[in-house]
């Protein structure tokens, strides 16, 4: 069961609710359930992406590092391996976040600021010539195109929490 976020929180994302559809005053009540199954989807594509890609960098370390564009296996591959876990602990947290958007907001909230990050350091890898610039295909792939359905999640959450607190 996903959950269904709600108010005015969604009312900006109210065109990308039904890409190629525009809702009618009649269909305002499932808007909301449709912007929270889109966002649902979102967070189920963004943990089974990360979970494939986490386990490509545990299982195949050193293809994995050519296409993050490393000239080499890195020679810790424990600490390379480690990066894997992590992408693999994040997929998890997306897929159990996807079904429930209230609860587990803070979960995506991490992983935004991790898709944020995560192009910032790779940008400055390339520019102190760390990796290559050809490693750059990776940011929208792996990370920026997470950013509006993760920004709209956090976005909720924080409202949601500030409504509790003044209604308390």
């Amino acid at each position: 069961m996903v959950s269904t976020l709600s108010g005015p929180c969604l009312f900006f994302v109210v065109s990308v609710s039904a890409v190629g559809h525009r809702l009618s005053d009649a269909d305002y009540e499932r808007r909301d359930e449709l912007i929270s199954r889109w966002l649902s989807l979102s967070l189920v594509l963004a943990g089974l992406h990360s979970i494939v890609w986490g386990c490509a960098i545990i299982f195949l370390p050193g293809p994995a590092a050519q296409v993050y564009g490393l000239a080499e296996t890195p020679h810790d591959l424990f600490l390379w391996q480690g990066t894997g876990l992590v992408l693999v602990l994040f997929g998890t947290g997306y897929l159990i976040a996807a079904t429930d958007l209230e609860r587990h907001w803070p979960v995506v909230w991490m992983g935004l600021a991790a898709k944020v990050l995560g192009p910032v350091g790779m940008l400055v890898a390339v520019y102190r010539e760390e990796v290559s610039p050809d490693v750059l295909w990776l940011l929208p792939v792996n990370d920026i195109v997470w950013w509006w359905p993760f920004g709209i999640v956090v976005k909720c959450g924080i409202g949601e929490l500030f409504n509790n607190a003044r209604e308390s």
